[in-house]
């Protein structure tokens, strides 16, 4: 039995980040011998790729995620720096980020003394948001992806043990935190409990 997690996976997930319109259609192969889908892409779709830096119709590989994603950080960390400066925040103090579950906002995990101030002031900045969003849901998807990878592998050796030793996967979700600071930034993964898809 052949498992293509990762590649139904990064599908679906890209489709929760970027949505769909409803272009795309999934067909199942009209090969006789084969049990594997294919599918067909929008227009629309077939333009994803350059969103990672790959061409039209090419195979967008983990490390196309992670750089988009890294280029994605670097941006949002010259912008907030910039916003922490314009409003008399000390931006050479470490500001750790993290998602609040399920009301969507950013907070300041750490101790940093303005970070009452900070967070108001990402609550007024949604484009900034958006942008931390987008970097960290792409390292999540990647951090995600590989984990599939290894139970696929792992799958076709041994269904049962594989199904018990990556049951995380069924249950739960990676949740990237960043900290940002004058050297750069550190980015730490958390896992939390899957949301229901009833929610």
């Amino acid at each position: 039995m052949s498992i293509s997690a990762v590649d139904r996976s990064l599908a679906s997930a890209l489709n929760q980040i970027y949505g769909g319109n409803g272009t795309s259609k999934t067909q199942a192969s009209t090969g006789t011998s084969s049990t594997e889908d294919s599918t067909l892409l929008s227009p629309e779709a077939m333009q994803l790729s350059s969103l990672f830096g790959t061409n039209s119709g090419q195979a967008i590989t983990l490390n196309d995620l992670v750089a988009f994603a890294n280029k994605k950080l670097e941006e949002f960390q010259k912008k907030l720096k910039e916003l922490l400066e314009a409003n008399g925040i000390d931006s050479s103090k470490p500001v750790s980020l993290a998602e609040k579950s399920g009301s969507g906002d950013l907070e300041v995990t750490n101790d940093h003394p303005d970070a009452d101030k900070i967070e108001q002031l990402l609550a007024e900045n949604p484009e900034l948001v958006n942008l931390y969003k987008t970097a960290t849901a792409t390292l999540e998807i990647a951090k995600h992806s590989e984990a599939q990878s290894r139970f696929a592998e792992a799958y076709e050796s041994n269904p049962l043990a594989a199904t018990a030793q990556y049951s995380y996967l069924f249950n739960s979700q990676y949740d990237a935190r960043v900290t940002f600071s004058e050297t750069g930034y550190d980015v730490s993964y958390v896992q939390v409990p899957r949301a229901s898809s009833l929610d």
